[in-house]
């Protein structure tokens, strides 16, 4: 028998998702990749999660989360804000778009 998952869970669920490609970019980014990586590996994140109809707030959310994990630990502290900043605004514009 199966039960449906409650918010809570849902949340929870989506934070345990890990996009590997998002994640090698960061890391790529922080070995001094270009932004267009970066970039595009936000946008193929975001269409994925658009896909599976995951609210705004989450993917922003999954987007901080992966973010955080794979940069905060190597970056100064004066950097890594403005990272998660560029990094959030592109996800942002991503969901968004018209297509």
């Amino acid at each position: 028998m199966m039960t449906e998952l409650n918010a809570t869970d849902r949340a929870r669920l989506r934070a345990q998702t890990i996009d590997e490609g998002l994640s090698r970019a960061i890391v790529a980014h922080l070995r001094g990749a270009s932004r267009a990586e970066l970039r595009q590996a936000v946008a193929t994140f975001v269409g994925d999660a658009k896909r599976t109809i995951t609210p705004p707030q989450d993917v922003i959310a999954s987007i901080k989360a992966q973010v955080q994990r794979e940069a905060q630990p190597h970056m100064d502290a004066e950097e890594y804000p403005r990272l998660v900043e560029l990094v959030v605004g592109w996800g942002i514009e991503e969901y968004y778009r018209e297509r």
